[in-house]
Formats: structure tokens, C-alpha cells, sequence
């Protein structure tokens, strides 16, 4: 029982200790983060944040400081250089050996003559002192074969990084393309509302004063209160929609904070640009199958798994490479202290003989499952492009539907205001008016959101590249090591 308590108090203090220890670098990791993003908010371009954000200076931010896009392209850059390493294994290896070793007592022998069965006496055919140098090359042909498949490998898995990383682009522009019209709009309903709601309040309540003091209608007065009440909660709703997309669109641009940047005005009664849906979809699902990045991954993969049944073939025969050596012995015994040599090596494992027709046949099975898995993935890419260019020209339909609403709510609030003026109208109706025009207004921005984001989801499903095309900037592959990173090597 003591042992076991015992046992228990020292896990416990350990735990406590592993805590504390924790808890002490967690401070020093928190403000290394906190320098690296600072020094990361050095590299963006301050005067293109100072200035109002156009879509595509949003775009334009977003792939050149995305945190998530670089970690992408620094893989790109990882798998160029094992390509590059890949190279060296098709040279043949060269050995260089020395050696100086002194002896002490000194190497003697002798012989026994088999015949007379008598012992000669004790010679050396060794200095003191020995120094030997040796330089050999080896090439041996099977490693030469798998070292060339190897490369063609890495050279593919260059292009799975590149895919990937397109693929990676095409889903940061479609989020930055949905944050940001949403983070506009929301700018818009503040810069608007705000004073539309205090009327809007104010005639509610004066509603309910005349409801309580019997004036007029009381069917009147809360159908207006409740027609009022129930714009307000669709514009709150609409609000809601939209209150995280500034911080959204910061995040993807690689901007630390949300309010370090302006965004372009919306105009309400300004034309909002549509492009029309597409006229022939099977050209759009070519297109696709011609450009989507995950195909291409699947191709290249392909290719990976087909050169690993060659390499795995390759195993199986028997190494054969020629060698060339260069010796060196500075034993003064010696009538030729250096001497050169060459032949040919042959070696044959015969476990790998024995287990080839295994490795080639998981091989293959590794490969026809990739072929399958891109089949799937082709079909599943031209049922995206159709559900796509559904979804686009519904929101089409809609947002056409919504636009000639608003047009129709902006004439309504033009002779309300014109009535009231004239004495003709009342001040119910005109706020009811008004409030109905402002929510068709939002309406319609939303949905030339969603029109947009639909849109950028079609193009993503092709595989459409930005315009202007991806920067083909390149970051060195000596990448810049934290210092505690290093720390933590060196201990």
C-alpha cells in the first residue's frame, strides 16, 4: 500500500511539474507568434489598405498574404527540393578512406613447414607506423533504375504540390469573394439603417400610444406595429447574416485586424455588374475536366503508383555495377605502395525474389485503386459544374426577381413621401414605405452576394485560375528558422 501511494504522489507531482513547465513557455511561445504576425503585418502594402477595397484588391491582397496560401506554397517549394536532392542518387557512389594507426609491440609471425613440422623464426612484414588511403567509385545499374523512377516521382509530387496549392487559391478566392460582398453590405445597412431605425422605433411606440389612447383604428395600429416590427427583425436577420464578414475577409486577406482597411461604397441606386449563365453546360463540365486541380492530382498520383510497380520489378533482378579504386599503402615492405583495381560487382537478394511477386501485386492494386478513385472524382467533378450552374441561375432568377422589387419599393417611397408632402398621405404610411424599401434594398444586396458567391463557386468547380494569374514568385528554400526552433535542436 505505501508503495502504491508512493507511486501515486510522485505521478502527481510530475503532472504538476509538466503543468508548471508548460505553463512557464507558454508566455515566451505567445509572444513569439505575436512578433511573427507583427513582422507579417510589416510586409503588407499600406497604401493599398489606406485606400477603399475593390473585389479584386481583395483578391489580389488575399493570394499574395494569405497565412494558409503561403503555408501551401512553402510546400511547393519542400517538394522542388527533393526533386532537386533526387538528382544525386543517379551519380555513383565514390568512397574515400584514410588511415594512420601505430602499433606497439610490432606485428610478427611466423611459419610452420607441414612436411618437417618445424617453426621458422619470428619476422614482420609491417611498419610501426601505417597510413593507408583507398578511393573507389561504385555504380551499381539497379540502383541507377530505381534512383531514375525516384526522380520522376519527385518530379510528379512537385506537380501534386502545385495542384494542390491551385486548388487552395480557387477556395480562397470564392471565400473572399462571399466575405467581401457580404462585409459591404454590412457596412452599408449601418451607414443607412441607423438613423432609419430610431424612426422606425419611434413610430411603433407612437402607434402603441395610440392604441392605448383609442385613437383611431386599434386593427390599424398593430397591424402597423407588427408590419414594422417584422421588417425590423428581417433587417436584424439580415444583419446577422453579414456582422462577421469584415472579420472574415481580414483574416483571409492575412490582415491582423479588421478596421485596417477600407471597403469600397455601395451605391444604392448604382448597377450592380451580372454575368449571364452559361449557354452550353457540357463545355463548362469540359472545361473542368480539363483544369480542375484534383484531377490532376489524381493523374499525377497515377503516374507515382506506376513507376513504384517498375521500381518494385526492379528489386526483384540482381544488382550488378562496375567499380574502379584508387589504394594506397605507405608500408615500406611493399614493392608497390599504390596500386589501382577495377571489376564488376553482382549481388542478388533472395528475400527480394522471393517477396517480388507480393510488392508487385500490392503495386498494382495501389495503382487501380488510384485509377478508380479518379474515375469517382471525374464524376463527382461533373456533377459539381451542373449543381453549380444550377445554383447560379436560380440565384439569377432571384436576385432579377429581388432587383425589380426594390425598383418598384423605391417608386412606392417616392410618392409616399410625395403624398405626406401634399398633405394627402399619412406619416404611417410613408415610414411603412420607407422601411419596405430599405429592406428590398438589403435584399437585393444580399442576393447579389449570393449571386456572387454562386458565381465564384462555378468557376471554382471548372478550375478557372485568377485573373490576373497567380504571383509566380517563388520564397528561397533556406527558409528562415525560429530561434526556438533551433533551441529545441540544440539541446
Amino acid at each position: 500500500m505505501s508503495m502504491r501511494k508512493t507511486l501515486k504522489t510522485g505521478l502527481v507531482v510530475a503532472t504538476v511539474a509538466v503543468s508548471l513547465s508548460a505553463c512557464a513557455l507558454e508566455p515566451e511561445a505567445l509572444g513569439e507568434i505575436r512578433a511573427d504576425l507583427k513582422r507579417h503585418a510589416e510586409t503588407l502594402p499600406q497604401e493599398t489598405l489606406s485606400q477603399p477595397l475593390t473585389v479584386d484588391d481583395a483578391i489580389a491582397l488575399a493570394v499574395a498574404h494569405n497565412l494558409d496560401s503561403r503555408v501551401k506554397l512553402l510546400e511547393e517549394v519542400l517538394a522542388q527540393g527533393k526533386a532537386d536532392l533526387s538528382i544525386f542518387a543517379l551519380l555513383p557512389e565514390m568512397a574515400a578512406k584514410g588511415g594512420l594507426s601505430r602499433r606497439g609491440p610490432r606485428k610478427a609471425t611466423t611459419s610452420k613447414d607441414l612436411s618437417a613440422g618445424t617453426t621458422g623464426n619470428y619476422s614482420t612484414s609491417d611498419d610501426v607506423i601505417s597510413r593507408t588511403g583507398d578511393l573507389t567509385a561504385t555504380w551499381n545499374l539497379m540502383d541507377f533504375g530505381i534512383a531514375m523512377l525516384r526522380a520522376d516521382q519527385e518530379s510528379d509530387r512537385i506537380t501534386l504540390a502545385q495542384e494542390k496549392r491551385r486548388r487552395a487559391l480557387h477556395l480562397l478566392i470564392q471565400d473572399v469573394q462571399a466575405a467581401y460582398w457580404k462585409a459591404v453590405i454590412n457596412e452599408y445597412a449601418e451607414r443607412k439603417y441607423n438613423a432609419l431605425e430610431l424612426r422606425l422605433i419611434r413610430s411603433v411606440k407612437d402607434a402603441e400610444e395610440a392604441e392605448r389612447s383609442q385613437v383611431g383604428d386599434p386593427m390599424q395600429m398593430l397591424a402597423h406595429q407588427r408590419a414594422i416590427v417584422d421588417t425590423m427583425r428581417q433587417i436584424a436577420e439580415m444583419q446577422r447574416q453579414t456582422a462577421t464578414a469584415r472579420a472574415d475577409l481580414a483574416g483571409l486577406m492575412g490582415v491582423q485586424s479588421h478596421t485596417a482597411f477600407q471597403l469600397a461604397e455601395l451605391k444604392e441606386g448604382g448597377t450592380l455588374v451580372v454575368d449571364p449563365p452559361a449557354a452550353d453546360v457540357e463545355a463548362l463540365q469540359q472545361v473542368a475536366l480539363d483544369n480542375r486541380p484534383e484531377l490532376r492530382v489524381e493523374e499525377a498520383q497515377f503516374r507515382i503508383d506506376v513507376q513504384e510497380i517498375y521500381t518494385e520489378l526492379l528489386k526483384s533482378l540482381p544488382g550488378i555495377g562496375p567499380f574502379i579504386g584508387g589504394h594506397y599503402d605507405a608500408n615500406s615492405y611493399l614493392k608497390y605502395n599504390a596500386w589501382a583495381d577495377a571489376g564488376v560487382q553482382v549481388a542478388w537478394n533472395l528475400v527480394d525474389v522471393l517477396s517480388a511477386p507480393k510488392r508487385i501485386g500490392q503495386a498494382q492494386n495501389v495503382a487501380e485503386v488510384t485509377r478508380a478513385r479518379r474515375l469517382a472524382l471525374g464524376m463527382a467533378v461533373v456533377t459539381q459544374v451542373r449543381v453549380a450552374d444550377i445554383q447560379y441561375r436560380h440565384a439569377m432568377k432571384e436576385f432579377r426577381l429581388t432587383e425589380q422589387m426594390a425598383g418598384i419599393d423605391r417608386r412606392i417611397t417616392s410618392l409616399a413621401g410625395k403624398s405626406r408632402s401634399a398633405g394627402s398621405g399619412s406619416a404611417m404610411e410613408e415610414i411603412k414605405a420607407e422601411a419596405a424599401g430599405m429592406l428590398s434594398t438589403l435584399r437585393r444586396f444580399i442576393l447579389y452576394s449570393d449571386l456572387q458567391a454562386a458565381k465564384a463557386r462555378l468557376n471554382a468547380a471548372m478550375g478557372l485560375d485568377p485573373q490576373p494569374p497567380m504571383p509566380e514568385t517563388r520564397p528561397t528554400a533556406a527558409l528562415e528558422v525560429s530561434p526556438r526552433v533551433v533551441a529545441h535542436l540544440t539541446r
